[in-house]
C-alpha cells in the first residue's frame, strides 16, 4: 500500500503560525506513546497540572485572550494548529472548556473588574474556571431554568460540567424574574455540592446542586448572557471539531502505519485492494472535514453575524463529529482483534471522538440546529 501523506494539507500557514504548529508538534511528541493520557484516565481531576502550566507557560491559555487582560491576542487561524495537534496527541487537558468555552464568556462579560482580575490568572494557569450551563441531557437552549435566583440565593442543578475537579470557580447560569444571568460562583461556596460521573475518554463531568448558594458576582445580566453564551459555545464547537479533525487524522496515521506492517499471505494487507479502497475513503472524509474546519475559522476571525457563527459552528460540529466516529470505528475494524483491546491505543481515538462528538451538541442536533437556522 502506497504511503498517504496525513498531515495537515497545504493549509497555507504563516511563518508565525508554522512556529506555533512546530511547538505544538514537539509538545505533543513528548509523550507519543500516550503514557500520561492513560494515567489520567479515571484519575481526578483527569489531566496533569504540570502539563497544564507547561501549556500556559507557551502561551496557549492566552491565545484568544486580548493583550489588556494579559493575553496575545490571536485568532482561530493562529489556534487551530495547536488543537488539531492537541486532537492528535489526546493531550489530557481541559483547554477547550477553559480556554476557549469559559474565557469568551469572562472576555464578552460585563464585570471589568473581573476580566482585570482573574483573565491574566487563566492566561498563567493560576486559575482555571469551568463553564456550568447545561441542565438537561441534549440541551441546546441556553436559557437556564432548572437553576433559579430567589432573594439572592441560587437553587437548583447544572449537569455535564466538563473537568471540574481542576476548577476554582464556577460560571454559572441561572433563571431571575427576567430572564438568563451569569455568574462567578465560588467552587467552596456554602450550599454547593459536587458529584462526579466518569466520561468514556477517562475524563470526568459533574452535576453541581444549590441549595441557597450565594449568587456570587454577576458576569452578565438578562440583557446580554444568553448572548455572551451563545458565542462562547459556538466558539467551543468550532475549537472541539479541529480538535476532533486532529483525532481522526491521528486515528488514521496510526492504521495506515499498521496495515503497511501487518501481513497475510505473505504480504502486507495494506497491499489489498479492498483495504485500500476502504482507506481511501476515510481519508477523504478527513479532507472535507478539514475543509470545512478552515472554512469556519476563517468566518469566526471575520466580521460574521452571530447568525453566521451559529450556522457555522453547527455545520462544521456536525459535519467532524459524523466523521470522526465513523474514521476511529473502521480505524478499530481494520486493526483487527487487537484494536478491541485495552492496550490498543487506537482504541483511546474512539473514546475521545465519541466524547467530542456529543460534548456541545452531537451531529444530530447541529443539523437540526442548522435547518433551524437557515430555512
Amino acid at each position: 500500500m502506497e504511503d498517504i501523506s496525513l498531515q495537515s494539507r497545504i493549509d497555507v500557514l504563516t511563518e508565525q503560525q508554522v512556529l506555533i504548529q512546530d511547538s505544538a508538534v514537539a509538545f505533543i511528541a513528548q509523550d507519543e506513546e500516550l503514557k500520561k493520557t492513560r494515567e489520567s484516565r479515571f484519575v481526578q481531576p483527569g489531566y496533569d497540572q504540570q502539563t497544564w502550566q507547561e501549556m500556559a507557560e507557551l502561551g496557549w491559555l492566552g491565545f484568544l485572550i486580548p493583550e489588556q487582560y494579559g493575553g496575545i491576542g490571536l485568532g482561530f487561524d493562529d489556534l487551530h494548529p495547536v488543537l488539531i495537534q492537541l486532537g492528535k496527541g489526546l493531550l489530557p487537558a481541559p483547554f477547550v472548556a477553559t480556554a476557549v468555552v469559559a474565557a469568551s464568556v469572562l472576555v464578552n462579560c460585563d464585570n471589568e473588574a473581573i476580566k482585570k482580575d482573574r483573565l491574566p490568572a487563566l492566561v498563567s494557569g493560576a486559575w482555571k474556571p469551568a463553564l456550568a450551563w447545561q441542565e438537561t441531557q441534549g440541551q441546546m437552549s441556553v436559557e437556564a431554568e432548572q437553576l433559579r435566583i430567589v432573594d439572592g440565593k441560587l437553587s437548583g442543578k447544572k449537569a455535564f460540567v466538563p473537568d471540574a475537579g481542576g476548577a476554582d470557580d464556577f460560571i454559572v447560569s441561572a433563571g431571575g424574574d427576567k430572564g438568563t444571568e451569569l455568574y462567578l460562583v465560588n467552587k467552596g461556596a456554602t450550599g454547593l455540592t459536587i458529584d462526579y460521573e466518569q466520561r468514556i475518554d477517562g475524563g470526568f463531568y459533574a452535576r453541581l446542586s444549590f441549595d441557597q448558594v450565594d449568587v456570587g458576582e454577576l458576569l452578565a445580566g438578562t440583557d446580554r448572557a444568553e448572548q455572551v453564551l451563545e458565542s462562547a459555545l459556538d466558539e467551543g464547537r468550532v475549537a472541539a471539531s479541529v480538535e476532533l479533525l486532529g483525532v481522526m487524522t491521528r486515528s488514521l496515521e496510526i492504521t495506515v502505519d499498521y496495515l503497511n506492517q501487518r501481513v497475510q499471505f505473505d504480504k502486507p494487507i495494506g497491499s489489498f485492494q479492498a483495504i485500500q479502497h476502504k482507506t481511501v475513503d476515510l481519508f477523504i472524509l478527513s479532507e472535507i472535514s478539514r475543509s470545512v474546519v478552515l472554512q469556519t475559522i476563517a468566518l469566526l476571525d471575520g466580521d460574521a453575524s452571530a447568525h453566521d457563527r451559529a450556522v457555522g459552528a453547527s455545520q462544521v460540529k456536525a459535519r467532524c463529529g459524523d466523521a470522526a466516529l465513523q474514521i476511529t470505528k473502521s480505524a478499530i475494524q481494520l486493526h483487527g482483534g487487537i484494536g478491541y483491546t485495552d492496550e490498543a491505543n487506537i482504541g483511546l481515538y474512539l473514546k475521545k471522538a465519541m466524547y467530542l462528538a456529543s460534548w456541545l451538541g452531537n451531529a444530530t442536533a447541529h443539523r437540526a440546529r442548522y435547518a433551524e437556522l437557515t430555512l
